[in-house]
């Protein structure tokens, strides 16, 4: 009895201590994050441009409850998620769905914070993960992405947790990673270039075992199981899967350039020197304000530590490098693709973190006023970044009044990007074949407005 109750005793101690040291400093982490974030958030503006279709995928679910048919986009991973959460709730305002996407991914940016930690977990102590953590929790592009609406969230969450699992000692969680891989690659396609990382890191961690080819096709197997019922949910719809008929797109793409039969560049050289510019002018971007510091100086010192796992890190970054870098070559000038590396930025941060940690006496000292400069320059950054909220309230009304006069009018970007859902009246949730059809915008490429209007008369213009 006496050691039962001793070791009763040490696992409440031990229970205590991790209470303390990690999950209730985690938890204030989050809670933190996800104020910052709602201090930001754009109420009562609609979603704009891609999440205005994952809006209308996830509401054609819950009002058929069946998937929709007559939708040809790839990532219909996040709509189907939230079609779940949508069904959960009973409105007839469309904007408070939009709130609840919205509200979706800050809660699953949030929610990365812990990966994020584990990740750290695998290279550093408990305090250096939780600054890794917090590294990630306030990075100013997380928290405006975080804002739209959009499957990058999800695709981060993912990516994250398949990585941390593939780290593991337990062959299980191996298995697992596989499976969360596969998920990641329905809500965004280029997921599936993250099977490389996770094929190489599984035959150098199990080399040595018996049976590793055996092994590797069952795991392999797990994530096309994963990918199946949805690559022939959208073949029946649409001709497509979504994942490998994209792939092989864009393989003729390059095929196209690299035989000079492409439009889109002169030769190969030319595209990838165009590719290479804007994914280092891009990643540079996205590394302000903190990181662009930390993440260069943080790989050096990892390099000199020779940790077997950072070669990991840096394969993921490379590979996960891949699809921003052929989105760049094409002038595709969007900093999102690259917003799945934020994690693996966090954990080459530490490096140069614990570096200055170790050389210094006043620990405590410098951690808080880390912690002060991580706060500040975000909140400065998003400040600066910030959109008027009441410009962009009185564009979306503007847009309804327009919508009452008219089904067909000239494109006033960026304010008419709310022409799509200004239509949307008040007899919700209907599918988006049943509500009323969005304003058709027609691009002013005329030197005359005379010319314009002479030109679209065919195309029922009737306001300008």
């Amino acid at each position: 009895k006496d050691t039962e109750n001793k070791s009763e005793i040490t696992k409440n101690k031990k229970f205590r201590n991790i209470t303390k040291t990690v999950v209730i400093p985690l938890t204030i982490i989050c809670g933190v994050s996800l104020f910052f974030r709602l201090f930001y958030f754009p109420y009562d503006i609609p979603l704009t441009h891609d999440a205005v279709g994952y809006f209308w995928y996830a509401i054609d679910t819950t009002v058929l409850e069946n998937f929709p048919t007559d939708y040809s986009f790839p990532n219909t991973g996040w709509p189907m998620f939230l079609s779940l959460v949508f069904g959960i709730f009973d409105s007839n305002n469309f904007i408070d769905y939009m709130t609840i996407q919205r509200l979706s991914t800050i809660i699953i940016s949030t929610l990365t914070v812990i990966p994020v930690y584990f990740l750290c977990k695998k290279f550093f102590n408990n305090s250096l993960s939780l600054l890794g953590a917090l590294l990630f929790a306030f990075e100013p592009h997380m928290i405006q992405n975080s804002l739209l609406g959009l499957t990058d969230t999800l695709y981060i969450f993912l990516i994250t947790v398949s990585f941390v699992l593939l780290q593991s000692s337990n062959k299980k969680l191996v298995y697992l990673s596989f499976a969360i891989a596969g998920l990641s690659s329905i809500v965004r396609y280029e997921g599936l270039v993250f099977l490389a990382v996770l094929t190489i890191t599984f035959f150098i961690k199990f080399r040595k075992e018996k049976l590793v080819v055996l092994k590797y096709l069952f795991a392999i197997g797990i994530f096309i199981l994963i990918l199946l019922p949805v690559m022939n949910l959208r073949i029946n719809d649409n001709g497509e899967d979504g994942l490998t008929s994209h792939i092989f797109s864009h393989a003729k793409v390059t095929s196209d350039i690299s035989s000079n039969q492409s439009e889109i560049s002169p030769n190969l050289a030319t595209f990838l020197s165009n590719g290479f510019e804007n994914l280092l002018k891009y990643t540079g971007w996205i590394m302000i304000p903190y990181f662009i510091i930390f993440v260069p100086i943080g790989i050096l010192l990892g390099i000199k530590t020779k940790k077997p796992e950072l070669f990991y890190i840096i394969l993921s970054i490379i590979i996960l490098s891949i699809p921003a870098l052929y989105a760049y070559s094409r002038d595709i000038q969007e900093t999102r693709y690259l917003l799945v590396l934020m994690p693996f930025f966090s954990v080459l941060s530490l490096f140069l973190i614990e570096r200055i940690v170790n050389k210094t006496n006043k620990q405590k000292l410098f951690c808080i006023l880390l912690i002060m400069i991580i706060f500040i320059s975000s909140f400065v950054y998003v400040e600066l970044k910030k959109v008027d909220l009441e410009h962009e309230r009185e564009a979306f009304e503007i847009s309804q009044q327009v919508a009452k006069f008219t089904k067909v009018t000239n494109a006033y970007e960026p304010e008419s990007k709310y022409l799509k859902v200004a239509s949307i009246g008040n007899n919700f949730p209907v599918t988006k074949n049943n509500s009323i059809l969005e304003i058709k915008t027609l691009h002013t490429n005329y030197f005359s407005i005379i010319d314009f209007i002479k030109n679209n008369e065919k195309n029922n213009l009737t306001h300008i």
